[in-house]
């Protein structure tokens, strides 16, 4: 049976994001970009993760030594995405399923993987790749389809001729390929393009030229694959998953007062029939009950909340509230702070370790 492996690209530098971080660490809301990738990945169920690295690579290593699926590899030149890939070469089998993600892609989404790993699997291709096309098409690479309609080449646009550019698929940087295959394509490629760089769009075409099989998965929402190479990309991604993660607690039953001033992390939990106000911050793992009333204004990380609670203009820092409780407004309840049910938390109180 095949192993799932990720290779995830994150050695660039991301140079318009004018900013001494490495690109990868810079967070959407809560979380860095690259934990997103990551996390997606291995909700997907693929079972070992190679984070390819190179600027300030020691940062982008800290902040992942924590996963024990993920390995990193350094990049020490970059010198394109095929060149990045290649890094990983020693740790792909041939009975492998190799993906291939770009690590500045926090939207995908672990359905959509599975999804695009199946249909490589019940199409039996050698390799896939996604592509998308948008209301206003990208600077990205263009796919170029044969006669049959079958994938014949990926053009990077610099590389586009007018004819090409008017096309309005795109490549979207997410791939997957036959171990074996993959191997066999890092050997013949070659930088003779105008950025004189190894491109990763390469290998499908070397693979078919081999006489193998690409498919080409079309995304059903193109919004999973917002790429971040600037602080306005970063904004529009942020507000994207904000977005999704409220609409999301609205269908569960939350009522969100006024919901574009109210922020929530992709992993908090909230009951139904509780009543979010605005300007409120919940982060982190964050578990919230039924029934409760949180805000205005409230921030709250990594905390547990009871059912029919309220937490008025008041922090809550990795503590522990029982039902039926009322904090603030105006109170703290930091690390350790354990709120036993039926308790009332006074206006301007600070509690922790208790």
């Amino acid at each position: 049976m095949s192993k799932m492996k990720a290779i995830v690209l994150a050695g660039g530098k991301g140079t318009r994001m004018k900013s001494n971080l490495p690109k990868v660490l810079h967070k959407v809301y809560d979380r860095c970009i690259i934990d997103y990738v990551c996390d997606a990945c291995e909700n997907a169920e693929i079972e070992d993760l190679y984070v390819i690295v190179g600027h300030k690579h020691e940062l982008v290593e800290k902040n992942l030594e924590g996963r024990d699926n993920v390995t990193c590899i350094y990049q020490a030149e970059q010198l394109g995405t095929g060149h990045a890939a290649m890094q990983a070469k020693d740790y792909i089998e041939d009975d492998d399923l190799i993906l291939i993600v770009n690590g500045d892609m926090p939207l995908i989404s672990p359905y959509t993987i599975k999804s695009f790993i199946s249909f490589l699997e019940l199409g039996n291709f050698d390799g896939a790749l996604v592509s998308a096309v948008f209301d206003k098409t990208p600077a990205y690479g263009r796919i170029i389809r044969d006669s049959y309609g079958n994938l014949s080449k990926i053009v990077e646009q610099k590389d586009c001729n007018e004819e090409e550019l008017a096309i309005e698929e795109v490549n979207i940087g997410l791939y997957c390929f036959k171990g074996k295959c993959l191997k066999e394509s890092f050997a013949k490629l070659d930088n003779n393009n105008a950025q004189k760089e190894y491109y990763i769009t390469d290998i499908p075409y070397h693979i078919i030229k081999a006489g193998g099989r690409i498919g080409v998965y079309m995304i059903q929402n193109p919004d999973e694959t917002q790429g971040i190479n600037s602080r306005s990309d970063l904004s529009i991604v942020t507000r994207t998953l904000l977005q999704n993660t409220r609409e999301q607690h609205m269908d569960n039953g939350v009522t969100l007062i006024d919901p574009q001033n109210t922020y929530i992390s992709l992993d908090v939990s909230i009951g139904k029939d509780t009543i979010i106000y605005p300007g409120t911050n919940i982060q982190g793992e964050t578990i919230i009950g039924q029934n409760c009333i949180i805000g205005p204004n409230s921030h709250i990380i990594s905390s547990s909340i009871g059912d029919n609670t309220i937490v008025e203009t008041s922090k809550l820092d990795r503590a522990s509230i029982g039902n039926n409780c009322k904090i603030g407004p105006f109170s703290i309840v930091g690390e350790n702070g354990y709120i036993h049910d039926n308790t009332v938390v006074p206006s301007f109180t600070e509690i922790k370790n208790v």
